[in-house]
């Protein structure tokens, strides 16, 4: 079990690079490995900015398909000003031929979703 100061200081991570609170569950995968261990520990690291960890993130998010994942990440992104809507579409391209475009039509989808959420200020993705 982690202790409070490490989950208080991934529950603080967690809002600063997902752009909403972090959940407040007692679940130990929950609170000591997500909030604790994954934005406490890993997302508080030097030798990576904000935006590095944050294309890494994508990645393995786009990678794993799993679409609630893939929404979270891309709409942190936006939302954080790490990466804009452009840099997004240039990262799905990028994506689709290392992943393949089955994986990145799906991805596609989700960006062009929330594009449309998000409203005008937002480009739609190409």
């Amino acid at each position: 079990m982690r202790s409070p100061e490490d989950v208080e200081r991934g529950r603080a991570r967690f809002a600063e690079i997902m752009s909403f609170p972090a959940p407040t569950s007692d679940v130990p995968f929950v609170r000591d490995g997500v909030v604790a261990s994954v934005f406490g520990d890993l997302w508080t690291r030097d030798g990576l900015s904000d935006r590095d960890r944050r294309l890494i993130s994508i990645t393995c998010a786009c990678q794993s398909a799993v679409p609630g994942a893939i929404e979270q990440h891309l709409r942190a992104a936006l939302g954080s000003g790490d990466l804009s809507m452009a840099e997004l579409q240039e990262f799905l391209l990028h994506f689709a031929y290392y992943a393949g475009w089955p994986r990145a039509s799906q991805v596609h989808q989700i960006l062009t979703a929330l594009a449309a959420e998000l409203g005008p200020e937002t480009e739609a993705p190409a």
